[in-house]
């Protein structure tokens, strides 16, 4: 059940481990191994919000939108009013879900790194980063109209992106990510940022900058898989410290 003044993840098991769901408002990270259901999370959570009325947007850079429409067909689940800012480089578009029909183009979509062009190559204009997913959010957000966020994945955005960042310098990309990050705090957006785990030695700017972190594990014993979640840290809200197993079935991602 969750708790009044929260938001639930669309997982009912899940809302219990974090003290009755997520707190409005303030971006959470979603890390885990490729396979470990962190797109999935996401969705449940976009999917929850269409269930109460709400305008949800999915930021998809690991996957096009057609492919993630198939991949949930066998849930059952609707996808057709979650709007996908397609962040793919090469395929650029605000898409609607149901059937990837063009909205707007993103001839617009390019780095604010530096918007003084000459100190760029004129190649790097149309890199995917963090900046440029600022950018076409502050212009498409300018109404408030989504009031949840899913980002797939910022470990994809740091590959195609941020080429120009000094080797072994966080800072830039932590100023980055923490102006998108206050940027839709301040638009009262509760947002989903998955990631593959970095370094287990070194914080990465995600991991310091927002407010709390679910992972997600799976491992093989045998020919069988077993999936736990774990919610690693909360910022102003108690949770359950234990590892939970979950399964993903027909219903989606079910927490037991």
């Amino acid at each position: 059940m969750v708790a009044e003044g929260r938001v639930s993840t669309g997982v009912p098991g899940l809302d219990r481990m974090l003290g009755g769901g997520l707190m409005p408002g303030r971006p959470y990270l979603v890390t885990g191994g490729t396979g470990s259901g962190k797109s999935l999370l996401g969705l449940s959570f976009l999917l929850e919000g269409l269930r109460l009325g709400e305008e949800v947007l999915l930021v998809a850079v690991d996957e096009p939108p057609n492919e993630i429409v198939e991949n949930v067909r066998a849930f059952g689940w609707d996808l057709s009013a979650v709007r996908t800012l397609d962040a793919n480089p090469g395929t650029r578009a605000i898409k609607r879900m149901a059937d990837v029909q063009e909205i707007r183009a993103l001839a617009d979509l390019k780095s604010m790194r530096d918007l003084s062009a000459e100190q760029r190559k004129a190649g790097d204009a149309d890199d995917i980063s963090i900046q440029s997913i600022h950018l076409k959010l502050r212009q498409q957000m300018s109404g408030g109209r989504f009031t949840r966020v899913v980002v797939d994945s910022l470990t994809s955005i740091r590959r195609f992106g941020l080429k120009t960042m000094v080797a072994g310098d966080l800072q830039p990309e932590r100023t980055e990510i923490q102006s998108l990050l206050r940027f839709l705090s301040e638009m009262e957006v509760t947002t989903l940022l998955t990631a593959t785990p970095g370094n287990p030695m070194v914080l990465s700017p995600e991991e310091i900058l927002t407010r709390g972190e679910i992972l997600l594990t799976r491992k093989w014993v045998g020919d069988r898989s077993i999936r736990q979640v774990k919610i690693v840290r909360t910022r102003g809200s108690a949770h359950d410290p234990e590892r939970r197993p979950f399964a993903i079935t027909s219903q989606g991602f079910v927490v037991g």
